[in-house]
């Protein structure tokens, strides 16, 4: 049988918020039915995602941390991943620590933040994340895959402006939602993930399907034989898709997935965008 492979991101991608729609998970259903393997590439950690990926059944490995970790959602174990350098970490926190803006460092699973990052510390306590909200100095913890700055738009991009001048060449820093700005170690995307997982598989998919909506997601559409944005995603990631889906509030992963199993029944070539 084909290896069919649908890799997606989560927010604004599948859903929006912290569940899937019946109707995305019942046309992920119909995918799995016609032989579809579904995986998760999101900017998430593994808890935070946990509830998305049993609601489409990926029982793949999933891409999580924006590349930085693939884990197995059975067990919750790292299959790979790439870990920051902490004199690097300890830097750029120190870099963006006094931008009006929220800050999370992303460790083992668990959120470091300052008490006045309050968006950031209710997230994960609601989602019963460890998280250790009584930073009073720019510090990081012994295991650290990233950090992420959040808050209004204006002030994320003038940040990303100053950290890719301070550490450009030795950190990734891309935006990964709107208001939201994630410094990675070098190399690290869902793209560089998913090429690594696929080196330790027996074999190569026959086709890749990738879905997503912001800049940390172009590196995964590139690697995809088709690429698939929705209509409300970032210009530089709809200007690549090779299929325009409706938005995630509009069920629009459903709608792409019928499409997606009417298309194979052809396989016409998909010449400029397709607009569901």
């Amino acid at each position: 049988m084909a290896f069919k492979l649908l890799v997606t991101d989560i927010d604004e991608t599948l859903s929006r918020g912290e569940c899937v729609s019946p109707e995305v998970a019942a046309a992920c259903r119909r995918l799995r039915e016609n032989g579809w393997s579904l995986m998760v590439a999101t900017g998430r950690i593994l808890s935070t995602a946990i509830s998305h990926i049993r609601g489409i059944e990926a029982f793949l490995p999933a891409i999580v941390y924006d590349g930085g970790r693939v884990m197995d959602p059975a067990s919750g174990k790292p299959i790979c991943e790439t870990p920051m350098d902490t004199r690097l970490a300890l830097e750029i926190v120190a870099a963006g620590w006094d931008y009006p803006v929220e800050l999370q460092i992303i460790g083992d699973e668990r959120a470091f933040c300052r008490r006045s990052d309050s968006i950031t510390r209710d997230f994960f306590l609601a989602s019963g994340v460890p998280v250790d909200h009584s930073l009073t100095r720019p510090s990081v913890p012994h295991d650290v895959f990233r950090v992420i700055f959040h808050g209004s738009p204006v002030h994320i991009r003038t940040l990303q402006d100053h950290l890719k001048t301070l550490f450009r060449g030795r950190a990734g820093i891309v935006q990964a939602g709107e208001g939201f700005l994630d410094i990675l170690p070098p190399g690290v995307s869902k793209g560089a993930a998913l090429s690594s997982w696929l080196d330790t598989c027996h074999e190569s998919p026959d086709i890749i399907v990738a879905a997503g909506d912001h800049h940390n997601d172009l590196e995964l559409l590139a690697a995809a034989h088709i690429a698939v944005a929705p209509e409300d995603g970032a210009d530089d990631v709809i200007r690549v898709a090779d299929v325009i889906m409706p938005s995630a509030d509009r069920h629009g992963f459903a709608v792409m997935a019928e499409w997606l199993l009417k298309w194979e029944g052809t396989r016409d070539e998909i010449t400029g965008s397709v607009v569901l």
